[in-house]
């Protein structure tokens, strides 16, 4: 879950729905040679269901003995890793180079500090690619898919993750100085994202083929009710928010 608190309430946004939004901006991608790949498809696929390991999680969310809920970046990593690699396995139920592009982008969230459910988490999933890179016969443009993957994901945290109308100063750290990824259709330049009001988000260089506009669904749960409910009752009751922005040429 992608959580944003506010003063009265805590703003939730399930990890399937941001990864929808994501789906949404790789559809729209502006580079011709991406989309004549062979594998188009499959990384297609795998933008719109990176997330789908959070389905059962977000369903049900925790909270934490003071009755705040965690969010994707602090939930415990046992019950996470576990969903991890079932969203992988699904994944590779639709093909297994969906499979690869989810293990791969779940993994390089465990490089530095590792726990041992952590390291053994990585290691197993190096393993399961190594295998599948074989079944493949060592795709080409396994990196080059990785990184559009991720771009569409940190776009959609971005849209996720900010205030509305959040100044650079304010912004999410992780996007402050713009994206991490660099594509040669836009000359490897950096892609940067800033509001231009609550609903108006400029990037430049405009990576998609035409502006896009994007609604997000999410719930509000209300702090005053969790002085009597457990996080994840008040959740089941809680009432529809939703987040709209237009992306458009910086």
């Amino acid at each position: 879950m992608i959580i944003n608190e506010e003063e009265t309430f805590f703003e939730c946004i399930p990890q399937h729905e941001h990864a929808r939004i994501s789906a949404e901006i790789i559809t729209l991608w502006g580079g011709r040679a991406a989309k004549e790949d062979p594998y188009w498809d499959e990384l297609a696929a795998a933008v719109r269901e990176h997330d789908r390991a959070w389905i059962p999680l977000d369903a049900a969310p925790l909270a934490d003995e003071r009755n705040r809920p965690y969010d994707f970046t602090n939930y415990p990593e046992k019950p996470k890793t576990e969903a991890y690699q079932r969203g992988i396995l699904e994944a590779a139920g639709i093909h297994r180079y969906c499979g690869l592009l989810v293990s791969r982008h779940y993994t390089s969230f465990f490089e530095k500090g590792l726990t041992a459910t952590g390291r053994m988490f990585r290691d197993q999933e190096k393993e399961r690619q190594k295998k599948w890179r074989r079944e493949l016969q060592e795709p080409d443009n396994e990196e080059h898919h990785l990184a559009l993957l991720q771009f569409c994901d940190d776009l959609s945290l971005y849209l996720c993750t900010n205030a509305p109308g959040a100044s650079k100063e304010e912004e999410n750290p992780w996007f402050k100085n713009g994206f991490r990824q660099h594509f040669a259709f836009v000359n490897h330049e950096t892609i940067y994202a800033e509001f231009s009001g609550k609903e108006h988000v400029f990037i430049t260089p405009f990576p998609l083929q035409e502006p896009l506009d994007i609604t997000i669904h999410g719930r509000q749960v209300l702090k005053e009710e969790l002085q009597e409910k457990r996080f994840s009752e008040a959740f089941q009751h809680s009432t529809a928010l939703t987040r709209q922005f237009y992306l458009h040429p910086g």
